[in-house]
């Protein structure tokens, strides 16, 4: 063969092997070819059930604006993020799958589920022991065995606050009258009328007190055995006959809102807690603070 020939199957060669890994990409991942758990997508999901071993069912309800609410056993806005998280249950994939029929319940922890996640009612993921050589969780839907990453029940198993928002107030809450210990604001005519006067603060004042409110954040929620009592706040929102009531409950290491009626506290940051209780210092004050006396 001339030096040309040889030259050119070189080439051919070269080319054949480049056409070959732009198809088959070695390093790549085949697609997963594993079902999911349920044919039920989170977009179809409008109700939750959840079921645990121990303590109080929770029932959480997307209401018709989108927004996720828990029915039970509180009555509040839901935390999206954990929602959402837990809704990836249904469409998680099935490491394994069997017919329980032909298996024993009892020696998957099944006869007796440690969490049961019921989704519109219908679907019911129930949730077993873990398999001990990769720590693989057993679930059952229907009649069916499967495996799952060991995620999911941690979710199932966790205490209702914990699916709770931790916003002080609802989501797009309008204030109406705000009652603290020594500040009144009422919203008339257009305006925040506030009793005592203040004349020393500017509208402003009132407006960013308020917004102190709709936006505030609780950095932990936990249940509390108190659930009535005297209130220190009361917020007037203008979709609900009854305030929210609040009581004051500090410590030296924390400072909370408990929210009566439903016996949840409200654990706050230390730096929130004067912005929720006091008008913000005008720009003058701030510019030319008080001289201490000597």
């Amino acid at each position: 063969m001339t030096s040309r020939l040889w030259l050119n199957l070189a080439l051919l060669l070269l080319a054949v092997i480049l056409v070959g890994i732009v198809i088959f990409e070695p390093g790549k991942k085949p697609a997963s070819t594993l079902s999911p758990l349920t044919q039920l997508t989170a977009a179809e999901i409008n109700h939750i059930h959840i079921k645990r071993a121990t303590g109080k069912d929770i029932e959480l309800v997307k209401e018709t604006n989108g927004q996720w609410w828990m029915h039970n056993p509180y009555y509040l806005p839901a935390n999206e993020f954990r929602v959402q998280s837990l809704l990836r249950l249904a469409a998680t994939e099935s490491l394994s799958s069997h017919n329980l029929v032909e298996q024993q319940p009892a020696t998957y922890g099944l006869d007796q589920p440690r969490a049961i996640v019921t989704f519109n009612r219908s679907t019911r993921v129930r949730f077993g022991d873990t398999e001990p050589l990769q720590q693989r969780r057993y679930v059952q839907v229907g009649g069916q065995l499967h495996t799952i990453v060991d995620t999911f029940y941690y979710q199932a198993a966790a205490n209702p606050t914990g699916y709770l928002n931790h916003a002080l107030l609802p989501p797009s809450a309008k204030i109406i009258r705000l009652l603290l210990p020594e500040l009144q604001l009422d919203f008339k005519e257009e305006q925040w009328q506030r009793t005592p006067p203040q004349p020393d603060y500017s509208a402003d004042a009132s407006i960013e007190l308020i917004n102190n409110w709709r936006y505030a954040q609780a950095v932990e929620l936990r249940p509390s055995e108190i659930k009535d009592g005297k209130a220190d706040i009361e917020v007037y929102l203008s979709d609900q006959a009854e305030p929210i009531r609040f009581k004051l409950l500090q410590t030296e290491d924390e400072t909370s809102l408990l929210r009566l009626g439903l016996g949840l506290q409200y654990v706050i940051p230390p730096d929130l807690y004067p912005k929720l209780l006091t008008l913000p210092a005008t720009e003058a004050e701030m510019a030319d603070p008080p001289q201490q006396e000597k």
